[in-house]
């Protein structure tokens, strides 16, 4: 994700076509997440509902205590357990990175945001510092004025890697 501190507002994407991030190509691209958010959260829900019902089995009255009964008790709150824990860590997220281009600042940050959603920042680099931006297909290449490899990113969307070379550019 590329953010433009003094352009776009955290978290908004920019159509290419229209400069809009309200148009219609930003919402088909913000579409897929959003479900993946909705598939994620219920997968959570249900690990911990999985998990609670685990520990619920155990207060059921004290009128079935015997060897077999606890077996089977036993047996049914570990395996559901184990699926609420299976579906809890198959809905985490996965750590994101981000490209943050603050020109109030003149810097350019790699973010990653983790699992918890929690952005923190990686890297800082002075916009006059950067001499060369390079894309190949969804790599991102930062060189600095010392022909140093600064900052290399891949498995980003091409049209937020054209952005961040434009604004580069334009810095």
């Amino acid at each position: 994700m590329v953010s433009f501190s003094d352009v776009l507002p955290v978290g908004s994407v920019m159509s290419p076509a229209t400069g809009d991030p309200h148009s219609a190509g930003a919402a088909a691209k913000r579409a897929p997440r959003h479900g993946w958010r909705a598939l994620s959260g219920l997968s959570r829900f249900a690990g911990v509902v999985l998990m609670l019902a685990a520990v619920g089995i155990w207060l059921m009255s004290g009128s079935l205590w015997d060897a077999e009964m606890m077996l089977l008790r036993l047996g049914v709150s570990v395996v559901f357990m184990c699926l609420g824990l299976a579906l809890l860590h198959a809905g985490r997220r996965t750590a994101r990175d981000e490209i943050h281009l603050d020109q109030r600042a003149r810097e350019l940050r790699h973010v990653r945001r983790g699992h918890d959603g929690i952005a923190r920042v990686r890297q800082r680099l002075s916009l006059h510092d950067l001499s060369e931006v390079v894309i190949d297909e969804d790599r991102l290449l930062l060189r600095g004025t010392c022909g140093r490899i600064l900052l290399e990113l891949s498995g980003m969307d091409r049209d937020q890697l054209l952005a961040i070379q434009q604004q580069v550019k334009a810095a």
